[in-house]
């Protein structure tokens, strides 16, 4: 679509305006009112049509976007080190916020915790320190600080999206005190003080590493050195968060709409779109946890229901996985701030509560998912996924696929 465009064909625009705006002469007769009235209402249900249509295209093109610019803000050297600036000792402050005494009083502090701990992790700095309790009395002492460069090694935090990547993150930062790194760059959450953000995923100065995997193209990779691409570049080394599948659709489709708290439109929970989303993703969801669990080398399993039900068990689990020192204090602090920065309210489950939105085919598909799964994770000698958590799972109240009927991962 041209923005502009030439002299004659504004001034023929302007010359019929006029035209339009003309007052009509007599009343309108109640059969063209009729019409009137009809021909709106067409046009209203096409608009509708027409939106239903492009819904797969707005999706996959704000994929495309995204990676593009995730692309950039990796390669291009210019805006490399704008963003790096940010949280280079060079520069004192993160997006406008300013230095304050108190983040050098937590240096401090959580140093001198490390050195008791005899960790042998060491806090840089030189750079910034995040304080996610500010206002509380008990808790505004913690801070989450970077490590020195290249003293940690990469390990992905890895999942689907829609999986609670960055609460879990928010979890891990507030309880170890490190920052958490990505392989995006989502400027939203960086404003909330997730400065790990902008920095490259290989600096060794973040306890992991946020990813999607191949799953945020919305397919599976055609051979299988193509799905063990970024699993390779971390050298096998990770910590698989695993959600109910289910829900994990539903969050990544609200997502998709309404970012990291808003919500998707009702209407887009339903129709013949909404069944081929939610079966070619179940798919994806299946490919990417089983690559992970069976070609990692070093890889911790987490499921997000058994840490949102016993958070100060599974946080020390991690702890525990990262070699990183746990302090009981701070973990109390965590469960008192548990929610962090980005929370969807749960109004939408409610509604789904009355109204199941997937259709019996994708229960099929995405029950067949999680038993195939489940036996991968008990093949490698995992924890089981708590399905007894599971909302949406077997609901139809019949048997579903054999968990052999579905190829896994090659």
């Amino acid at each position: 679509m041209k923005v502009g465009g030439d002299s004659s064909a504004a001034a023929e625009c302007e010359a019929v305006t006029p035209v339009l705006h003309q007052p009509i002469v007599g009343a309108m007769s109640p059969f063209l009112k009729m019409m009137q009235l009809f021909l709106m209402m067409t046009a209203t249900v096409l608009g509708m049509l027409m939106l239903l249509l492009v819904t797969p295209d707005i999706e996959d093109s704000m994929l495309r976007a995204v990676r593009r610019y995730n692309r950039r803000i990796h390669t291009d050297p210019v805006l490399l080190q704008t963003v790096r600036e940010t949280v280079d000792g060079s520069v004192d402050k993160v997006e406008g916020i300013p230095v304050e005494p108190a983040e050098a009083t937590a240096v401090l502090k959580d140093q001198e915790m490390l050195k008791k701990a005899q960790s042998g992790l060491k806090l840089d700095v030189h750079r910034r320190t995040f304080i996610p309790w500010p206002n509380s009395v008990d808790c505004g002492h913690y801070g989450v600080h970077f490590v020195e460069k290249k003293s940690l090694p990469m390990v992905a935090l890895v999942s689907f999206p829609g999986s609670g990547n960055t609460w879990v993150r928010y979890l891990m930062e507030t309880s170890s005190g490190v920052f958490t790194g990505s392989v995006y760059t989502d400027r939203q959450i960086l404003t909330r003080g997730f400065y790990g953000e902008v920095m490259p995923p290989d600096c060794g100065c973040t306890s992991v590493q946020k990813t999607h995997g191949f799953a945020l193209a919305g397919m599976v990779p055609p051979t299988a050195e193509q799905k063990r691409a970024e699993l390779t570049l971390f050298k096998g080394r990770g910590v698989l968060l695993l959600r109910n599948p289910y829900e994990a659709i539903v969050s990544y489709r609200n997502f998709l709409y309404g970012g990291h708290t808003g919500f998707a439109p009702y209407d887009s929970f339903r129709g013949p779109e909404w069944e081929t989303f939610a079966s070619r993703l179940a798919e994806v969801w299946r490919e990417l946890a089983a690559t992970w669990i069976v070609y990692s080398r070093d890889a911790m399993v987490l499921h997000y229901e058994l840490l949102k039900n016993e958070p100060i068990t599974h946080l020390k689990n991690i702890l525990h996985f990262l070699k990183f020192p746990v302090d009981d204090q701070r973990l109390t602090c965590v469960v008192s701030h548990i929610d962090g920065p980005f929370r969807r309210p749960s109004t939408q489950q409610l509604m789904f509560e009355i109204k199941d939105p997937f259709p019996e085919k994708v229960h099929r598909i995405l029950d067949a998912a999680i038993d195939q799964v489940n036996a991968l994770l008990r093949q490698k000698g995992c924890q089981a996924m708590p399905t007894y958590l599971y909302k949406f799972y077997r609901r139809l109240g019949n048997a579903t696929a054999s968990p052999n009927d579905l190829p896994l991962a090659a």
